[in-house]
């Protein structure tokens, strides 16, 4: 059975937290995680090109993200991107690097991996299945093992089709501040 293939788009917002919540997300649901830093390139034709602190940021990025992969054990493929419009080079790449699924993240007020009128756009069309994840920042950091092993369950037998059975266990269970993944179909999705 081949791995299915998970894109973790990135243009702004490196959070170690949310690196390390993916890889452990990929390896539990056995998935190859393609990490894609997209660098914002000025239209203009005269500018100088990509900023150096957003360069430094996706070189951060796509460094984080090896790092854990490796820790976990996981599959990897780390892409760097230079465009003048990463909304709508992303379909582009879905395509391109075979993806079956794309995760967005969400904490709190806080922009990760995407800033807000990315994620919006990404939302609203979607260029394929959408794995969102919103999470909580609790008070004393990091939430419990238990809690992200059991989110973590719930979405290998999600992606394994049985999801009625673990969406209804995860409402039993689940508290308000817990992880809460969506998924999203968007069969015959045009982009605009």
């Amino acid at each position: 059975m081949e791995r299915p293939r998970w894109l973790l788009p990135f243009t702004y917002g490196v959070d170690m937290g949310a690196i390390e919540l993916v890889a452990d997300l990929a390896r539990r649901a056995r998935a190859t995680l393609i990490a894609v830093s997209l660098i914002a390139e000025p239209r203009l034709p005269r500018s100088r090109g990509a900023r150096l602190e957003h360069i430094q940021q996706s070189k951060d990025f796509l460094e984080a993200v090896h790092w854990k992969a490796d820790r976990y054990s996981i599959p990897v493929e780390r892409y760097e991107v230079f465009t003048t419009d990463a909304i709508r080079h992303i379909p582009l790449l879905v395509a391109d690097l075979r993806c079956d699924a794309m995760i967005l993240l969400t904490v709190e007020k806080r922009e990760v991996f995407l800033q807000t009128h990315e994620l919006k756009s990404l939302l609203e069309f979607a260029p394929c299945q959408l794995l969102i994840i919103r999470m909580a920042v609790p008070e004393e950091r990091v939430r419990s093992h238990s809690d992200a092993r059991q989110f973590l369950l719930w979405l290998r037998r999600l992606w394994r089709g049985r999801s009625q059975h673990a969406d209804a266990s995860l409402r039993r269970s689940a508290g308000p501040e817990d992880v809460e993944p969506l998924w999203i179909r968007t069969e015959g999705c045009q982009w605009r």
